[in-house]
């Protein structure tokens, strides 16, 4: 069964975006799950995957999570949004960009040495998007680690 299979079995009709989406949430589910920064922590650290991308410390494990995790997630929203034809999203695609969102900002956060479980929406990671052009800000002001 597709992402879209599942949104429309549940809640009414799918977008055009279901199976991109569900993709972009288990992805960040998988991830958060199985991706631990202490692996990075020592002298000589070999390189971890995360995101499609090779990273040998935390702080480039935070900064793919922002730009090829978060990222990703946000911009498809932003792309929906802005799309030509008005697009809505299923009760189940928001919940998985939620979900996909939460999942990304807790890792960047863990990158950091801060264990949380954020609830931010897609949509208030997309304002600050628009409100400060830059992805690892936005990771870092919805996780309070710009405070640091």
């Amino acid at each position: 069964m597709t992402g879209r299979d599942v949104a429309a079995d549940r809640h009414g009709a799918a977008s055009a975006f279901a199976d991109r989406i569900a993709s972009l949430a288990a992805q960040a589910a998988a991830t958060r799950e199985r991706f631990d920064p202490s692996a990075l922590d020592g002298q000589d650290v070999e390189a971890v995957e995360l995101a499609g991308a090779s990273v040998t410390d935390t702080e480039e494990a935070a900064l793919v999570a922002a730009r090829d995790g978060l990222g990703p997630v946000v911009g498809l929203y932003v792309e929906a949004r802005t799309a030509a034809e008005p697009v809505r999203f299923s009760a189940t695609e928001l919940r998985q960009l939620h979900a996909a969102t939460s999942d990304w900002l807790a890792l960047y956060a863990r990158c950091h040495g801060v264990e949380t479980d954020p609830d931010v929406t897609v949509r208030e990671a997309a304002e600050a998007l628009v409100a400060t052009h830059d992805i690892t800000d936005v990771a870092a002001l919805l996780t309070g680690l710009h405070r640091r």
